[in-house]
C-alpha cells in the first residue's frame, strides 16, 4: 500500500507542475556539451574557416591521427594541413550528416563539398566540383578537442579529380 501511495503522490506532484523529468546524469550532460562543441567546430570552422575559433576550440597539443607522424600538433598543425586543402579547394565546406556523442567521444559522419581550383596530387586545377564522405571520431577533454581519428576515401577523391582532368583534356 505504501508503494501505491508514493506513486499517487508523485503523480499528483507532476500534475501540479513540478519537474518530473528524470535527472540528467553527468555523463549525458558531458556528451551533450561535447556534441555541441563539435557541431560548433563544423559550422564555424569547416564552413566559415574562423581562424580565431580554431585557437579557442583545439587543445594546444591536439592531434589528428590521419596526419603524418611528424606533423605539428594543435592549431598550427591544423592550419598546416588545411591550408593545403584550401589551396586546392578554396571553397571547401563540410556538411554534417550525423553526430553521435557518448562520454568524451563525438562521432561525425560528414561530407566535404568543394571545387578543385588549385593543384591536387600533381593534377592541375579542373574547376570540377568534388564530394568526399568520411567519419571522424573526436576526443574532448576540458572543453577542447584533444584528438581525432578520421576515415575517408582519398583514393575516390583522387579518381574524381583525375576524371575531371581527363574530361577537360577532350
Amino acid at each position: 500500500m505504501k508503494k501505491l501511495t508514493t506513486t499517487i503522490w508523485i503523480a499528483a506532484v507532476c500534475m501540479a507542475g513540478a519537474a518530473c523529468q528524470p535527472a540528467v546524469d553527468e555523463s549525458t550532460a558531458t556528451a551533450a556539451a561535447n556534441k555541441a562543441l563539435v557541431e560548433r567546430f563544423y559550422e564555424d570552422v569547416f564552413v566559415d574557416w574562423d581562424r580565431d575559433l580554431v585557437d579557442e576550440l583545439l587543445a594546444p597539443d591536439f592531434r589528428s591521427h590521419d596526419w603524418s607522424a611528424d606533423a605539428r600538433t594543435g592549431p598550427d598543425g591544423f592550419w598546416d594541413f588545411y591550408n593545403g586543402v584550401l589551396a586546392a579547394f578554396p571553397d571547401t565546406r563540410y556538411v554534417v550528416d550525423d553526430l553521435i556523442a557518448e562520454d568524451d567521444r563525438v562521432v561525425v559522419h560528414w561530407r566535404l563539398l568543394a571545387t578543385q581550383q588549385g593543384e591536387f596530387f600533381g593534377i592541375a586545377a579542373t574547376g570540377a566540383p568534388i564530394s568526399l564522405q568520411g567519419i571522424a571520431i573526436y576526443r574532448v577533454q576540458d572543453g577542447k578537442l584533444m584528438e581525432r581519428w578520421v576515415v575517408y576515401d582519398l583514393y575516390g577523391l583522387i579518381e574524381q579529380v583525375r576524371s575531371a582532368a581527363g574530361a577537360g583534356a577532350d
